[in-house]
């Protein structure tokens, strides 16, 4: 493989889809509420969200290695790029992609707090990049004692909206937090879900997940519980007010097929009814988010 390839592999451009909405949420409802919209900060927010997810998927390459060097049900969801694993990258690469990529999202949050003139985009920046650090390095490494998911959801599910949010010209005083913490088991949701194929490697290397103190099927049904809340709070609040009835109905859809999913004893690591679960989670709180986001740009 050569080196370019490599890095494309590294940079696992669908994991994007975990960040760009949360980015977009957040300057929906800042759109929604004040009406400020800025295509250069736009622009500015996401290359800060690119920035962002290169960080966490290198950085999270380098720290995982030794659990990813025993995992045999990984998929291209889980499980990390591999890179390392296959000797197309050595763990210094990684390591120094991680500092420029974690350098590149604080210059650019910079920028962004500079033409809106407020420190909130650099502060929450930095705070993101200590959030991945807690879960994955030492010495808290939360991934490894348990509930590190729990990171992950406040970084992906309030972090990120909160600087789509200012980073648009907004303040934390006008800000509707109930639209933000609403989706909070969504995402919560979404990153048990991706821990799911992992289990065997994470149980092997004393990697506390969610997952491996539940175990398989229980994390299941927690994360059918955490989804399903999601869509009672959007559903019984004044989103719902904003939010296309089919798009509600292909949401329940989802559901009713994560529930079918969940209760499935089969539904093993390394299978491919696993490798569905995990597709279908993680388009569902995709969906979740960004229709959210889009209803509110055009309502």
């Amino acid at each position: 493989m050569s080196k370019w390839k490599a890095w494309i592999k590294a940079s696992r451009i669908p994991a994007q889809s975990f960040i760009f909405p949360s980015l977009l949420l957040g300057q929906s409802i800042g759109y929604f509420i004040s009406g400020n919209w800025n295509w250069m900060l736009f622009m500015l927010i996401h290359l800060y969200g690119i920035a962002m997810h290169l960080f966490i998927v290198y950085a999270n390459d380098y720290a995982d290695y030794e659990s990813d060097l025993m995992n045999t049900s990984y998929t291209p969801f889980t499980g990390g790029s591999r890179v390392l694993i296959e000797g197309s990258l050595s763990k210094k690469d990684l390591l120094t992609a991680s500092y420029v990529t974690a350098v590149l999202s604080v210059f650019v949050s910079s920028v962004v707090g500079f033409i809106v003139g407020s420190v909130w985009p650099i502060l929450l920046a930095i705070l993101g990049i200590g959030l991945l650090h807690a879960y994955s390095f030492k010495p808290i490494k939360l991934s490894y004692r348990g509930f590190g998911e729990i990171l992950q959801m406040l970084g992906v599910g309030l972090i990120l909206p909160l600087i789509g949010y200012i980073g648009q010209g907004n303040t934390f005083i006008d800000l509707p937090f109930l639209y933000v913490l609403f989706l909070m088991p969504a995402q919560l949701a979404m990153a048990i879900s991706t821990s799911l194929p992992d289990e065997p490697s994470d149980r092997e290397t004393d990697k506390n997940t969610t997952v491996v103190k539940l175990g398989n099927q229980s994390a299941r049904i927690f994360i059918v519980f955490l989804y399903a809340l999601t869509l009672s709070l959007v559903f019984y609040s004044e989103i719902n007010q904003h939010v296309h009835l089919v798009f509600s109905l292909v949401l329940l859809g989802l559901l009713f097929v994560l529930t079918g999913f969940s209760v499935r004893k089969t539904v093993l690591p390394g299978t491919q009814p696993m490798f569905y679960l995990v597709a279908v989670s993680i388009l569902t709180n995709t969906l979740i988010v960004t229709g959210i986001a889009i209803s509110l740009i055009i309502s």
